[in-house]
């Protein structure tokens, strides 16, 4: 497996983020938390029953409300044509990043060195997935922000059929050399410009070029769909639910 030097270059521009978390509204998740593979929590939406499931990878804030919010609405849309069921594995193992820290960047630094080290996060991804093969006819990966740089890395390997990123982080040329599954790629306007564009680029020039899909959601901010997401604001709630009707659709058109 690469190094978290190759996964993560120093080098690899990051987004600008100048949205803070979201606030609590008391929304009651649609999902449960079980213990799947190796994690002890896993939140699982969806139908009883489904041939497809998605893996999803959280941004560093984990299970934040914002974010349950958006993968209930996602599950709900595909029941209503390919029905999949969503697992979300709390990879940070009960430690994301605390909110009231956002900006800290010492703070952040060791994070990533520790309990978001990419490269010990990235193996137990794939293994969950190669669990979950042997139950589904597809299993997909979706990542915000953080898990938008695992779900990149995960789609050079032929772990997943295919896979979705909403306002990935630390993304580079070699995340698009690299991509070997059909993908869903849909940054924000505060992604960095040149491997946005060059990731977009290459999606074209892949042989399942057919089954990607991009859209750059230049009047929303870097996580507007997952814990940064203000449904208050008028554009953030509309792109929000249009990111997801876009996603349910991609879905189902990929794994049909």
């Amino acid at each position: 497996m690469a190094s978290d030097t190759v996964c993560c270059p120093p080098q690899a521009p990051r987004p600008k983020v100048a949205h803070p978390v979201s606030q609590k509204s008391g929304y009651e998740a649609a999902g449960t938390y079980e213990k799947v593979g190796d994690f002890d929590k896993v939140y699982v939406t969806g139908p009883e029953k489904a041939d497809h499931a998605v893996v999803v990878i959280y941004d560093i804030f984990g299970f934040w409300e914002t974010s349950l919010r958006g993968w209930d609405l996602l599950a709900n849309h595909l029941t209503l044509t390919i029905p999949h069921k969503l697992y979300a594995p709390d990879v940070f193992r009960g430690k994301p990043f605390p909110p009231e820290r956002d900006g800290d960047k010492e703070l952040l630094k060791k994070f990533f060195e520790t309990t978001a080290k990419i490269s010990d996060r990235l193996p137990e991804v794939i293994k969950f997935a190669q669990h979950l093969k042997k139950d589904y006819k597809t299993v997909s990966i979706l990542g915000y922000c953080w898990g938008g740089k695992i779900c990149l890395l995960s789609l050079a390997t032929d772990t997943f059929h295919s896979g979705a990123t909403c306002h990935p982080a630390m993304i580079t040329d070699e995340d698009g050399d690299n991509l070997a599954r059909p993908l869903g790629f849909y940054p924000s306007k505060d992604e960095p410009t040149e491997p946005v564009n060059y990731i977009a680029a290459k999606m074209k020039e892949k042989p399942f070029a057919k089954e990607c899909d991009y859209v750059l959601y230049d009047t929303v901010h870097h996580g507007w769909v997952g814990a940064r997401a203000d449904l208050s604001d008028p554009e953030n709630r509309k792109q929000f639910d249009a990111v997801y009707q876009r996603l349910a659709d991609y879905f189902a058109r990929v794994n049909a």
